[in-house]
């Protein structure tokens, strides 16, 4: 399997720590994909700050395949991140900061590059969701991260095309999503939950999973995309939902244990 995930890639502060750490969802799973063993590339944007080199760094380190990475004039982007005493993250209202990330622009050479890759991880607020649904093909299996959304128009329009979707929230949110997985019986529908474990919807069918135990939580930054990963790679090679679901966990615990998205180190 071979993945690409595009297209944010940031640098998050922590002023309890008064240190920066990688971070972004593309970035993340991009990583997290890659530590797994299996071919990873990022496409998006960097500055030509600090930040962009020690991305640059991190991301040949990890053996991620930059090649569709752009290094554009000005600052990566940032944003400032809190942590409460059970290590649960919290963004700071005002601190996101896009710099370069909202220049990035997929050329006509990166989507004929992306076309050779299994498997495409984006996020629905990327600045180019709506032409990846337009650009897909049959053979790409898409995982697509919704974030916290509560509006499920978007997947509504597209889940028809979209393989897997994530969603972060409450349960108050599964009927809802329950009953969108139910008119496209061959996709699938993850709600991940914090502590609370995760649901999967299958066409009628409901999964659950409850979240690993863990001695302390030290920041919950980038747990949901190291879900994602574990359980976007399980699916797409075994199609089994609960075994999905416990390799989504399994990677979930392992992003728990240290600060930021993937650690610097």
């Amino acid at each position: 399997m071979n993945v690409a995930c595009f297209s944010v890639a940031a640098a998050d502060f922590f002023p309890q720590q008064n240190e920066w750490y990688a971070g972004g969802n593309s970035l993340n799973q991009a990583v997290r994909f890659s530590q797994m063993g299996f071919r990873s590339a990022f496409a998006g944007a960097i500055g030509t700050d600090d930040a962009g080199d020690r991305i640059e760094k991190l991301l040949r380190k990890e053996h991620v395949d930059i090649s569709l990475m752009q290094r554009l004039e000005g600052f990566t982007a940032r944003n400032k991140i809190i942590n409460d005493a059970s290590g649960e993250r919290f963004g700071i209202d005002g601190a996101w900061e896009s710099g370069v990330y909202e220049s990035f622009c997929i050329t006509e050479e990166i989507w004929n590059a992306l076309w050779d890759f299994d498997v495409w991880a984006t996020h629905a607020n990327s600045p180019v969701f709506r032409t990846t649904l337009k650009r897909k093909n049959h053979r790409q299996f898409l995982s697509v991260d919704f974030l916290h959304l509560r509006d499920f128009e978007l997947l509504e329009e597209s889940i028809k095309i979209v393989d897997v979707a994530f969603f972060g929230g409450t349960e108050d949110m599964a009927e809802d999503l329950s009953r969108i997985a139910q008119t496209a019986p061959e996709k699938c529908i993850v709600l991940t939950l914090g502590a609370n474990g995760s649901i999967a919807f299958s066409g009628c069918r409901r999964y659950a999973q409850s979240a690993l135990s863990l001695e302390q939580v030290i920041d919950t930054t980038g747990c949901g995309d190291a879900f994602q990963a574990g359980f976007t790679a399980s699916y797409y090679h075994e199609h089994d939902i609960a075994k999905a679901l416990s390799k989504g966990a399994e990677l979930g615990r392992i992003a728990a244990m240290s600060y930021g998205g993937v650690p610097w180190k």
